[in-house]
């Protein structure tokens, strides 16, 4: 297989950054109080917690994580940060890879290693060929080892170099828990990850409209050829959640010896969407099922400002316009507990006088988010046009025209 320079760059990057995994692995974590008073952690990326997010439904895993995907606030964690086997949710990383290098149209053929993997199976055969995005849509539907190291070998060439690459972006990501040792998550001893890094790694990649689609089909047909023989296989979701929870449009299931039962789950009601993760459960439908319904139960994503959208005027002075419009240049959102949403308050600080000339884009303001008396979130407001500054000619044709105004 001949790799391309933007993979053969990856790749090199790769190498260069995983010399450095094990030191940042021994790090401690930054771990938010619990109190009544949203924290920040602060570490990459940025993430805010609700107040007493440790507390909430009884869950038999052993850890699990609960956040709002478009935030990412985390509103409920138990034992988030604890290292565990992580099992088949390793291939929400192996999808996304091969999403973001692939040519889902490319054509991949079935090496003998990969056909010879153990564990849960897509039944492939060595010689065997079929489409980059088929391969994905069945690996990730059926959680089939052998699909997982036929995309390692066609984007990276082989699979060592493809779970460097896994790595890599793990850190991107700031999933500094998470350490990988293969493309499927068979169980070894290197190989490892996190409630709360699961959860990053789903939140990006339902990003993307292919990744969305796939992990919230049900059934699908994929198709294999080997020389002139053509053959179409009907593959069903491992994940049951799509079947039996309003919403549930994801994302992933994962089961070994050493993991247990496991599962990344996502569902959207009234467009919000939750993100679930539960490690090592005895009831992971159950557990998922009673943790999302409390996100969608118990809180509500309030909306401060969309980009571009007026929130109000303010007034110019000396400029060719008595005042000038203000927004915000990006969207502010926040996740609030219902039973709390009374504490949040919405303050918009501007700087007055304004003096003209306003440059569209300038930052005349702030909007300030408090919660409980305390400073929650801020976000700069910019004037949404330019505003020149009122010259002596301009000045007196202003007056003339107002006394004409006057008088008629």
């Amino acid at each position: 297989m001949v790799i391309s320079g933007r993979k053969l760059l990856f790749i090199i990057l790769c190498i260069c950054v995983t010399t450095a995994v094990p030191a940042i692995m021994g790090r401690a974590l930054f771990l938010p109080a619990t109190g009544r008073l949203y924290t920040r952690a602060s570490q990459y990326p940025e993430v805010v917690y609700v107040p007493n997010y440790t507390e909430g439904p009884y869950v038999t895993a052993r850890s699990a994580v609960l956040i709002e995907a478009t935030t990412g606030t985390v509103v409920y964690g138990k034992n988030e940060r604890m290292r565990m086997h992580p099992a088949s949710t390793t291939k929400i990383m192996t999808a996304l890879l091969a999403i973001e290098l692939g040519d889902t149209e490319s054509t991949v053929k079935v090496s003998g290693k990969a056909a010879g993997i153990g564990g849960s199976s897509l039944w492939l055969r060595k010689g065997q060929q079929m489409k980059l995005g088929d391969l994905i849509r069945g690996t990730m539907l059926r959680s089939g080892n052998d699909g997982c190291v036929a995309i390692a070998e066609h984007i990276a060439g082989s699979e060592k170099d493809f779970v460097r690459m896994m790595n890599l972006k793990a850190r991107k990501l700031g999933a500094m828990s998470t350490r990988f040792a293969n493309p499927h998550g068979l169980t070894e001893p290197n190989h490892y990850s996190t409630a709360f890094d699961l959860a990053l790694m789903a939140r990006y990649g339902l990003k993307y409209p292919l990744f969305a689609d796939i992990v919230s089909t049900r059934e699908a047909e994929v198709t294999l050829t080997q020389g002139e023989s053509e053959e179409k296989r009907k593959l069903a979701n491992t994940n049951w959640l799509l079947w039996s929870f309003e919403g549930a449009d994801g994302v992933k299931t994962g089961t070994t010896a050493a993991a247990g039962y496991c599962l990344v789950a996502s569902a959207t009601r009234n467009g919000v969407q939750f993100i679930s993760v539960v490690l090592d459960s005895d009831a992971r439908w159950s557990d998922s099922a009673r943790l999302l319904s409390y996100g969608f139960d118990r809180f509500h994503v309030m909306t401060f400002a969309e980009s571009g959208r007026t929130l109000t005027k303010i007034r110019v002075e000396g400029g060719t316009e008595p005042e000038v419009g203000v927004m915000s240049q990006d969207d502010m959102r926040i996740i609030v507990p219902r039973a709390l949403s009374h504490l949040i308050e919405e303050r918009i600080v501007l700087d007055e006088p304004l003096i003209a000339p306003v440059v569209l884009g300038q930052t005349i303001g702030r909007l300030v988010i408090v919660f409980d008396k305390e400073e929650l979130a801020r976000i700069d407001l910019v004037a949404e046009t330019s505003v020149a500054k009122l010259t002596l000619p301009r000045l007196i044709v202003r007056k003339l025209e107002d006394t004409v105004r006057r008088r008629q």
